[in-house]
């Protein structure tokens, strides 16, 4: 699932691939039609919607033979929700992940992380606008569903702390809580750091496979 920057605008706006439904449909049918092979998926992408990461990451995770994820460069917010799934993270040592905190917001007020919303909210109190309040109270929901998929993804996963305790929790609002902003990159360094089972053995082919696929650019520009 390899997303570059599209040669379209709309308004005058750069316009973005990221993860949607039609990503879903199409990586769901790859898993069913290959349910008898191992299977790698390489991962290129910003995020996006998240009930299409939580599909694909749940096809992934029950995928009855051994999955992996390569992350040549990037794989963020939803991208890293499907990489969770995956019986083996494999990086390149200069790759990232993210923060899996939920976007919540719409087209007015903009995209904010779900902890600022309800942070927000428990600031202003009595003074917050009904539509804070709104969006807190639906930020709180998707902080929930987010924490329980993450958990589902991670189970028998997370490396044990120091002394062997579980640190599933730790490493759930680690990624989930809003600590970090939303586009801090974690290194493969800094994923194995706070629990993650990640891999560096990255296979170079991958880089060479990944020149094939270029952003498109336009030569010519029309203003309207």
């Amino acid at each position: 699932m390899i997303h570059r920057r599209e040669a379209i605008s709309y308004f005058g706006l750069p316009a973005y691939q990221f993860i949607d439904e039609e990503d879903a449909e199409q990586i769901l049918s790859w898993i069913r039609k290959y349910r008898n092979y191992p299977l790698e998926l390489i991962l290129h992408t910003p995020g996006g919607q998240l009930h299409a990461s939580i599909q694909i990451a749940r096809a992934l995770k029950n995928h009855p033979e051994k999955t992996r994820v390569l992350i040549p460069h990037y794989s963020m917010s939803g991208g890293t929700i499907i990489a969770l799934a995956a019986d083996e993270i494999v990086m390149d040592k200069d790759a990232v992940i993210g923060p899996i905190d939920p976007q919540v917001g719409d087209l007015i007020r903009g995209l904010f992380p779900a902890p600022s919303w309800i942070y927000a909210a428990e600031t202003k109190k009595e003074a917050a606008e009904d539509s804070t309040l709104v969006m807190s109270d639906i930020s709180r929901k998707a902080l929930k569903l987010t924490r329980n998929v993450a958990k589902e993804l991670l189970l028998g996963k997370v490396q044990a702390g120091p002394g062997g305790e579980d640190r599933l929790n730790e490493v759930v609002e680690r990624l989930v809580s809003g600590e970090m902003i939303h586009s801090t990159p974690l290194s493969a360094r800094e994923a194995k750091e706070i629990g993650l089972s990640v891999n560096t053995d990255f296979p170079e082919d991958v880089h060479d496979f990944m020149r094939l696929f270029r952003p498109v650019k336009r030569t010519v520009e029309y203003v309207g």
